[in-house]
C-alpha cells in the first residue's frame, strides 16, 4: 500500500509540470451557481466544470434514450467500471470495481433504495423510462452519504421536465414481451407536477443451450411502475418536493442448470413503495441546505413448489419490511476559497419475516446514524484540498452497538481549463446485513461476523478538449471481507476473509465527429483473497464497453453497443468453477417522423451462449419493435 501510494503521489506531482497553454482572461469560466435540485445529493461543486474527488461517470437522457432500455440494468451495463450480472432469485445486481450491491448505495432521487433484510437491491426494479440521468461515483466517494457505500454510489434522478409535455412508448418483442410507458408534466405559476406509469409483461426469454435456442422455463414476468412528484417554488431559489412511487411485480425464478439444487420458486408478489418529502433552501451567500424525510416499504411473497409443474406448494415465505429515515445535507461558504459540507442521516430498518405459512413471524431491527463533515479549501486557482470524516453508528438487534470513524483526504489540481487531476485516500466501512447475522446457520447466518473495513486510494484524471478522456488507477484493501461460500452439502456459509485486495485501472474515451459519435471504456481488475492467494468470486479481470452511433437530427439514429468480459471464477460445492469470457453486441435503429418515431432493437445479436454467474444462463438473441410519441408545449 505504501509503495502504491508513493507511486500515485509521484504521478500526481508530475501534473504540476505539465505544459499548459496560457489562458486569456476573456476565456476564463465564470463561476455559476447551479440551480437547486432537491433530488440530487451528489452535487460536488458550484462550478459545472469541476469534478468530484472520485472517478465519476454520468449518463444523461440523450445518451440513455438511443439504447431503448427497459430498466436500470440495461443502462448500468455500459457505464465504465460497472459489471451487471444475474443469478439466484432472478435478481440483477451491479458491481462497481468488483464490489457488489450490498456494498453500494443506490440513490433514487436522493433516497437510499435497498431491501433492509439483505441490504441489497435489484436494478431491474427501476424502469428506464422514469430515468433522467444516472451518475456513478466509484471508489473513494464522499463521506456525506452514510454507511455501506464502500463500492460507491449509483445516483439515479427521475425525470423533471421544465415544460408541459407528454410521452408515450409502446413496444413488442420476442416471447410476447411487451411494454407500455407513459410520462408527462404540467406546470403552473409556482408548482410543477410530473407523473409516470409503465407496464411490462413477458412469457419469458430464450437461452442458448448447446447451440440450440429454447425457452428458459419459469422466466416469465409482469411489472408495473407508477410515480409522481409535486414541486412547489416559494421563491428566493427554494424548492419543496413531495414524491410517491410504487413498483409491483410477479415473476418466476428459473432453476439453476448446474452447481445448485433444483428449486421451483416463484415470486407471487413483489412490491416496493417509496414516499418522501423535503426541499432545498439557500442559506447565507451561496450556501444551501437539503432536507428529506422518507419511507421505503418492501413486501414480497416467495412460493416454493415440489416440481416443475408448480402444482404442489411446499412452503411460502413472506417479507414485510420497511425503512424510515431522514437526512440533512448542507454547504456553507467560509470565505471565497473555503466550503464546509456537512451531513446527518438516520434510518430505522424494520424487518418482519415468516418462513412458511403458519410459522411464527420473526422481527429484526437495525438503527443507523451517520454524521459527516468535509472541508474544501482552494489553495489557488489550480489547487484544492479536501479533508473530512464520518462517524457511522449501528444499533444492532441484540443491543450491541458498533461505531466506526471513516476519514477521507484528497487533493485536486487543474493545470488548465480542460485538465483535472485528483488523488484521494479514504476509508469506508460496511456493517453486516441482517441476513448475514440472523438467518439460520444452514442459510448462512453468522452472528459473529465482523464489520468490513475498506481502504481505498485513487489517482484519476480527465481531459476534455475535443476528445473527452478520463481514467483512474486505484487500489482497495478490505479487512474482514464477508463472503458467502457453498459447501459440499449445498449449505451456504457467511465468513470473514481476513484480508482481500482489489487493484486496477479504468480508461474511458469518447468523441463526436459530426453525425457520428464513438465511446469506449476499459476496466482491468486484479483481485486477491490474501488468505489463500485466490481470485475473488465473479469479478472479470478485464471488461471492455464500446458504442458507435450515427445520428441525423429529426431523421434517424443507428446505434451499436456491446460488452466484452473476460473469465472469472466461482467457489461452488464442486470446487472452483471457471466462468468463461463472453462478448455481447446490441443494435437499435430509430426513424423519426416529427412527433412520432419507430424503432427496432436487437439484443445479443450474435446469439452467444453465456452466463455471468455459473448455472444461470443469460438471454439469447431477441428482437423488439416499438413506437414513441412525444408532445411538448413550451
Amino acid at each position: 500500500m505504501k509503495k502504491f501510494f508513493v507511486l500515485m503521489l509521484c504521478l500526481f506531482m508530475l501534473g504540476f509540470f505539465l505544459p499548459a497553454e496560457e489562458e486569456k482572461p476573456e476565456k476564463k469560466d465564470k463561476e455559476v451557481v447551479l440551480p437547486m435540485i432537491t433530488e440530487s445529493v451528489t452535487v460536488e461543486a458550484k462550478v459545472p466544470r469541476e469534478l468530484p474527488y472520485a472517478a465519476t461517470s454520468e449518463l444523461k437522457l440523450e445518451k440513455i434514450e438511443p439504447l431503448k432500455p427497459r430498466d436500470l440494468s440495461d443502462i448500468l451495463s455500459y457505464v465504465p467500471g460497472t459489471y451487471v450480472s444475474s443469478g439466484a432469485k432472478s435478481e440483477w445486481g451491479v458491481k462497481l470495481r468488483g464490489l457488489g450491491t450490498n456494498r453500494i448505495t443506490l440513490l433514487y432521487d436522493g433516497i437510499p433504495i435497498y431491501e433492509p433484510y439483505y441490504n441489497s437491491f435489484d436494478v431491474k426494479a427501476i424502469a428506464a423510462d422514469q430515468v433522467e440521468s444516472v451518475k456513478v461515483v466509484k471508489g473513494a466517494s464522499s463521506v456525506l452519504y452514510g454507511p455501506n457505500a464502500m463500492g460507491g454510489i449509483v445516483d439515479v434522478l427521475s425525470k423533471r421536465p421544465v415544460s408541459d409535455q407528454f410521452s408515450l412508448r409502446l413496444d413488442y418483442g420476442t416471447r410476447k414481451t411487451y411494454g407500455a410507458y407513459a410520462s408527462g408534466a404540467l406546470r403552473g405559476r409556482n408548482v410543477l407536477f410530473t407523473g409516470s406509469a409503465s407496464r411490462e409483461a413477458s412469457d419469458g426469454f430464450n437461452w442458448v443451450n448447446g447451440g440450440n435456442t429454447e425457452l428458459r422455463l419459469n422466466s416469465d414476468h409482469e411489472r408495473t411502475n407508477l410515480g409522481g412528484k409535486l414541486y412547489f417554488y416559494p421563491g428566493n431559489g427554494a424548492e419543496v418536493m413531495a414524491e410517491v412511487s410504487y413498483y409491483q411485480a410477479e415473476y418466476g425464478i428459473p432453476t439453476a442448470t448446474a452447481y445448485y439444487k433444483q428449486q421451483y420458486w416463484r415470486f407471487r408478489d413483489w412490491q416496493r413503495l417509496l414516499a418522501n418529502l423535503g426541499g432545498s433552501f439557500p442559506v447565507l451567500d451561496g450556501g444551501y441546505v437539503k432536507a428529506r424525510l422518507y419511507y421505503v416499504k418492501h413486501y414480497n411473497v416467495l412460493d416454493a413448489y415440489k416440481n416443475s409443474q408448480f402444482a404442489n406448494l411446499t412452503w411460502e415465505s413472506t417479507y414485510d419490511n420497511f425503512a424510515l429515515g431522514a437526512f440533512v445535507l448542507g454547504m456553507v461558504p467560509l470565505g471565497e476559497r473555503n466550503q464546509l459540507h456537512a451531513s446527518a442521516s438516520y434510518r430505522d430498518d424494520d424487518v418482519s419475516t415468516q418462513s412458511a405459512l403458519g410459522a411464527p413471524w420473526e422481527h429484526y431491527e437495525h438503527k443507523l446514524l451517520s454524521l459527516g463533515l468535509e472541508d474544501r479549501f482552494r489553495v489557488s486557482d489550480k489547487v484544492e484540498l479536501m479533508a473530512g470524516a464520518s462517524i457511522d453508528h449501528l444499533n444492532k438487534q441484540d443491543g450491541e452497538n458498533k461505531t466506526t470513524l471513516n476519514p477521507i483526504l484528497g487533493v485536486k489540481f487543474n493545470p488548465s481549463a480542460w485538465v483535472d487531476l485528483h488523488l484521494t485516500l479514504s476509508q469506508k466501512s460496511r456493517f453486516p446485513s441482517m441476513k448475514n447475522l440472523y438467518s439460520l446457520p444452514e442459510n448462512g447466518g453468522n452472528p459473529d461476523l465482523r464489520d468490513e473495513i475498506g481502504t481505498n486510494v485513487e489517482f484519476g484524471f480527465t481531459y476534455d478538449r475535443g476528445w473527452f478522456i478520463s481514467g483512474a488507477v486505484f487500489q482497495n484493501r478490505i479487512r474482514d471481507m464477508i463472503e458467502s461460500r457453498i459447501n459440499a452439502d449445498f449449505i451456504k456459509q457467511n465468513i470473514n476473509v481476513a484480508r482481500a485486495r482489489i487493484t486496477g485501472f479504468e480508461l474511458e474515451a469518447r468523441k463526436a465527429f459530426g453525425p457520428v459519435s464513438v465511446a469506449a471504456s476499459y476496466t482491468w481488475l486484479d483481485t486477491e483473497n490474501e488468505e489463500n492467494g485466490e481470485r475473488l468470486d465473479l469479478i472479470p479481470a478485464s471488461q471492455l464497453n464500446a458504442s458507435l452511433r450515427f445520428y441525423r437530427a429529426n431523421l434517424f439514429s443507428l446505434t451499436f453497443w456491446g460488452i466484452y468480459a473476460s473469465d472469472s471464477i466461482y467457489h461452488s460445492n464442486a470446487g472452483v468453477v471457471i466462468v468463461d469470457p463472453y462478448a455481447i453486441v446490441n443494435a437499435a435503429l430509430e426513424r423519426s417522423f416529427g412527433k412520432f418515431s419507430l424503432y427496432v432493437k436487437a439484443e445479443n445479436l450474435l446469439n452467444n451462449e453465456y452466463w455471468s454467474e455459473p448455472g444461470w444462463p443469460m438471454k439469447a438473441r431477441s428482437f423488439t419493435a416499438g413506437t414513441r410519441f412525444f408532445l411538448e408545449r413550451k
